[in-house]
């Protein structure tokens, strides 16, 4: 039995060291658990930590578009408000230069008027050869002043890029309607 207790020491030996060989393996296999562990968390945690960030960049781009979208809202509007603004001066404007050309060419017309006004009080004084030239050239006098009312009137709907053309057409016209009136003045006694 000498042989039986001699081997079984050994045995118990061995299955001891096995036992306690065992419980190393499964204290390092729970070691690398938990060192795999800990680094999925770690992992876990700087996705998480990146994942955050990106979405406060993007948080933040989308606040960054939202405040240039209103300040292009706002000047698109100040823009249009000044256009407006504009359109309205430069209405104010052209009214205004319509009732200059207007009182300037009436002013014109009007001293003209005068010269015609003094011919017409002489006319009745006109030699009887001269009677039938005189009286066709009031009649023309007569049609010329027509012309020139149309001209006036054409400052009433005048443009900025019409105003030049219409001033000058009346000055044409005046210079005619004058030289009737000197023609009508050369027939007097």
């Amino acid at each position: 039995m000498r042989f039986r207790k001699v081997t079984l020491a050994p045995l118990a030996l061995v299955a001891l060291l096995g036992c306690s060989h065992a419980e190393e393996e499964k204290a390092k296999i729970d070691a690398i658990q938990k060192q795999a562990d800990e680094k999925v968390t770690e992992a876990e945690n700087q996705a998480k930590t990146k994942i955050a960030d990106i979405q406060k960049q993007l948080d933040d781009t989308k606040a960054d578009l939202q405040k240039a979208q209103d300040q292009v809202k706002d000047a698109m509007s100040k823009v249009q408000s000044g256009a407006e603004d504009q359109a309205k001066a430069a209405e104010a404007a052209l009214v205004t230069a319509r009732q200059a050309f207007k009182a300037k060419t009436k002013l014109e017309l009007s001293d003209a008027n005068k010269d015609l006004a003094d011919a017409q009080s002489k006319v009745s004084k006109v030699a009887a050869k001269s009677k039938a030239q005189v009286t066709q050239l009031m009649q023309d006098i007569v049609k010329q002043q027509k012309v020139l009312a149309k001209d006036i009137a054409g400052f009433d709907a005048a443009t900025l890029d019409t105003f030049h053309t219409l001033n000058s057409q009346f000055e044409k016209d005046l210079a005619v309607y004058k030289a009737k009136i000197r023609s009508v003045k050369a027939k007097e006694p």
